[in-house]
């Protein structure tokens, strides 16, 4: 609750009256008090939330943990995983250990303490080989589907990856943040085969085209800046190769949202020979435009899409002599999903 005192999204006032006495008094919880007496977590509004009340902005992950089971029946708090100061046998560089402040180095140990079971056969929960990064408890029950401070970052609701909650949200799901160059359909069917969860029935985009691809096109804002981020993220690279990532990065480049394309040419930047790649893309409309034109000029300087595995292309939207198929990839843009998206960070 100390925790949550800062680090939550709160409905100040149960009524009129304990509304106008926060704004005369300000906060009047101290530690050791119940949190709950004085606010209630919210979990509406589409500046803060996705549809089903998670939390989509960094910064509020008390409220996403409120919704763990974790939490609500395993007793996890904040210090379970976090400390405010370094202890002082940790070897990591300060700055290393300051991102995240976790007691410990990422892994899986903190969740093994508690899930002893799955920690006997690891690989027989996962379906990934143990160390990889499909296999690592928090890329899977903690993905980055909240945004802030230009990135994505990991949501605090532990939970398992879902296709229903996609199809019913629009929040992306942990298998196909990895797996950007897979569809939906795909994610759907081996979590059926997996862990028994149900198909449901899927638009023809989320049956054959990749997922980045749609999110990328399709996407509000809010998803494009974190998709944004994916292509940037190296077990998404390492999952779905790079080799087909630079023209949805590029369009992305030219988004109506600067902080789109700030979060864009940083991921532009991770693929190959595009390090050096720097463009003015706020203050004109001509350097988005530009910079857009320049990425992919030099992706077709570079062999285009041949690189492309032949299994990949047509999800991806390449043709099979691996040039891109334009008409597809115009027709996923002319639907997007262009509303007004405020985040309230």
């Amino acid at each position: 609750m100390v925790c949550g005192s800062c680090h939550a999204a709160h409905d100040y006032g149960f009524d009129e009256q304990s509304l106008q006495r926060w704004m005369r008094d300000g906060f009047r919880y101290r530690p050791g008090d119940d949190l709950d007496r004085y606010r209630r977590l919210d979990k509406q509004g589409d500046d803060q939330f996705w549809p089903d009340g998670q939390i989509r902005v960094a910064g509020r992950e008390y409220n996403s943990l409120a919704m763990s089971p974790c939490h609500t029946e395993g007793g996890m708090t904040c210090l379970s995983c976090h400390v405010m100061h370094q202890p002082v046998d940790d070897r990591r560089p300060r700055e290393q250990w300051a991102s995240d402040q976790l007691r410990d180095v990422p892994g899986d140990r903190m969740c093994l303490s508690c899930h002893e079971s799955i920690g006997d056969d690891v690989s027989a929960h996962t379906h990934h080989a143990v160390g990889s990064d499909g296999s690592s408890c928090m890329n899977c029950h903690m993905p980055h589907t909240t945004y802030g401070l230009m990135k994505g970052t990991r949501n605090h609701r532990i939970d398992s990856p879902s296709a229903q909650a996609t199809l019913a949200t629009g929040r992306p799901n942990a298998c196909n943040q990895c797996h950007l160059d897979k569809p939906l359909q795909w994610t759907a069917e081996r979590l059926h085969e997996w862990y028994g969860a149900e198909v449901p029935a899927m638009t023809r985009d989320d049956r054959e085209v990749a997922a980045g691809a749609v999110w990328a096109l399709k996407g509000d804002a809010a998803l494009r800046a974190l998709v944004a981020w994916n292509f940037g993220w190296q077990p998404a690279q390492r999952a779905s190769g790079k080799d087909w990532m630079v023209p949805y990065v590029a369009e992305l480049l030219d988004d109506p949202y600067e902080v789109v394309r700030h979060i864009a040419e940083r991921s532009l930047r991770t693929q190959g020979g595009f390090e050096a790649f720097d463009y003015q893309l706020t203050g004109t409309e001509q350097g988005p435009k530009a910079a857009k034109a320049a990425a992919l000029a030099q992706f077709l300087a570079a062999g285009g899409g041949a690189a492309i595995p032949p299994a990949r292309r047509p999800l991806v939207l390449f043709d099979e002599q691996g040039a891109l198929r334009e008409d597809a990839f115009r027709g996923l843009l002319r639907r997007r999903d262009r509303r007004v998206i405020r985040l309230f960070e």
